[in-house]
């Protein structure tokens, strides 16, 4: 699947990607008051380009990756925050460096 075919609501989602950009961890509270650690960055295909989001101990799985490494990732889902879609490593998803 191409980043530019994905909708939000989107499950079970599996990407070839190029790392474009990763930040570094940070806290977020949700709306109903739980803390997540997430990362954010920005991952590029040949359609396009689109935010990533990867959630709590799935982090972990970013270690030593680095700006323009292709990633595959499993098992996905899109959101769409403030009108900008997002894929999601969530706690079922999987990051495999290629």
């Amino acid at each position: 699947m191409k980043l530019s075919e994905l909708r939000p609501g989107m499950e079970h989602v599996e990407l070839m990607v190029e790392l474009i950009s990763i930040e570094e961890p940070r806290k977020v509270t949700t709306y109903s008051g739980l803390e997540h650690t997430l990362v954010e960055g920005l991952v590029k295909d040949g359609s396009g380009s689109m935010r990533l989001t990867v959630w709590n101990e799935k982090i972990d799985e970013l270690e030593g990756i680095e700006a323009g490494v292709t990633l595959r990732l499993v098992d996905c889902f899109i959101t769409s925050f403030k009108g900008e879609l997002s894929v999601n490593v969530g706690r079922d998803s999987g990051v495999q460096r290629m």
